[in-house]
């Protein structure tokens, strides 16, 4: 039984210890707060505290001239505080707490969810927990899980939408919707979590669809910005604008993708978006750049086939693709303002391959063989039971137009030069 009496600094100092077992003398000043003593004679401090059902036993620290009645009771109220917010309160990092069995951190029950739900079973598994460690567990990590409310979330998601005053919807968005997909998984693993804390939680509003499509002289100019950007994000965005796949398919491309002799690469489904893989017949100008960047990645184009290693990886780490994609496209958009002689309207990345789809449709390339080429699954030829048994994957009519396109991009830049700033 633990003494009424309570603890001060004459009383600890006067603690006899037991012949066997522990004794144990609570604090009359912080609730929870006990010192325990062993037949070693060794003082430790301890907080007690029932969360949800259940008794929590933390280790405070051991009781000494560095580390007083007056330490323990300042860490005891700062633990109790944590725990009224809903924050884990384990001794260390990764530290379980005693007798906390079904009551879980938000990040503990995240390395359950990675693993039965996210690794090799989504294609985003990557960028999904890159999104949750970069921007989830650093807020809401030590969390209790089923402490999260709607107003929690709300002040989460604004803050990331808002923060240092430079609005960054699209990552809230993106944010706010990882976080909801976790929650509608671990809801029936929360008994005290009456609904997903997403639910009606504040986000931003989707944003209207982009309709950004460069102009010729701006297409001419980026060429020459990239170009002169070279290995690794110049090729990149040379390969962005001769093939028109998405970002992520050129960043982690692969070294056993390109088939130099059949004149192809080959995006597999298992890194499309849409699962389906697509076959990219490569024309005479994006043959000379991917010949560039296995010269840059050290690879011959015979050994292509004998190793899958990342084309544009990075100097760290070669299993992972580059990093810096964001200051390395501010300096690329710099130089095409500096080549045009003014400065253009706000475009991305991902706004190239719909110029490239806006540029196939005006050379005269037929719409299904244009969406063959983005490996989009839509339209009447894909729908329904059409789309069983319609398999043509149109790999000549879009090799075509690939080549046409390619000699396209040149004629482009060789018409713009970067003196000539006139508009079309």
């Amino acid at each position: 039984m633990a003494n009424k009496v309570g603890l001060t600094d004459a009383r600890i100092a006067g603690l006899k210890a037991p012949a066997s077992g522990q004794i144990e003398v609570a604090d009359g000043i912080v609730t929870g707060l006990r010192l325990r003593m062993g037949a070693s004679g060794t003082k430790t401090y301890i907080l007690r505290k029932r969360v949800q059902g259940k008794w929590l036993n933390v280790t405070i620290g051991r009781h000494g001239p560095n580390f007083t009645l007056a330490h323990a009771r300042r860490k005891a109220r700062d633990l109790l505080v944590d725990v009224e917010q809903g924050k884990s309160i384990a001794r260390k990092p990764g530290a379980k707490r005693k007798g906390s069995k079904g009551v879980g951190t938000v990040a503990e029950l995240y390395e359950t969810y990675l693993a039965q739900q996210i690794v090799g079973k989504k294609r985003s598994a990557k960028e999904f927990d890159r999104v949750f460690r970069k921007y989830i567990e650093p807020e809401l990590g030590d969390r209790l899980a089923d402490s999260i409310t709607r107003s929690d979330v709300s002040r989460f998601v604004e803050k990331i939408a808002f923060e240092r005053g430079k609005e960054t919807l699209t990552m809230a968005r993106i944010v706010y919707r990882h976080l909801s997909t976790f929650y509608t998984w671990a809801l029936t693993r929360l008994e005290h979590l009456p609904a997903n804390p997403c639910r009606d939680a504040w986000r931003p509003k989707r944003s209207e669809p982009r309709d950004r499509v460069l102009s010729d002289r701006e297409v001419a100019a980026l060429w020459q910005a990239a170009v002169e950007d070279g290995y690794p994000f110049g090729h990149l965005v040379q390969m962005l604008i001769l093939t028109a796949q998405r970002r992520g398919e050129v960043l982690d491309a692969t070294s056993d993708e390109f088939d130099f002799k059949g004149k192809v690469w080959t995006v597999p489904g298992d890194r499309a978006k849409n699962g389906k893989a697509n076959v990219v017949p490569l024309s005479a100008q994006s043959l000379e750049v991917v010949t560039d960047i296995f010269a840059a990645a050290g690879i011959a184009p015979e050994d292509a086939h004998k190793q899958s290693q990342i084309l544009l990886a990075s100097k760290v780490t070669s299993t992972n693709s580059v990093s810096g994609l964001s200051k390395a496209w501010k300096r690329i958009r710099a130089s095409v303002d500096e080549k045009l002689g003014y400065e253009a309207a706000h475009f991305t990345m991902h706004d190239i391959r719909r110029t490239v789809a806006t540029g196939l449709q005006r050379i005269g390339i037929p719409l299904v063989v244009s969406e063959a080429v983005l490996n989009h699954q839509s339209g009447s030829a894909m729908a329904g039971v059409a789309g069983v048994y319609h398999r043509h994957q149109y790999t000549n009519e879009k090799r075509e137009a690939l080549a046409l396109w390619g000699r396209e991009v040149l004629l482009l830049v060789a018409k713009y030069s970067p003196q000539d700033s006139q508009e079309e």
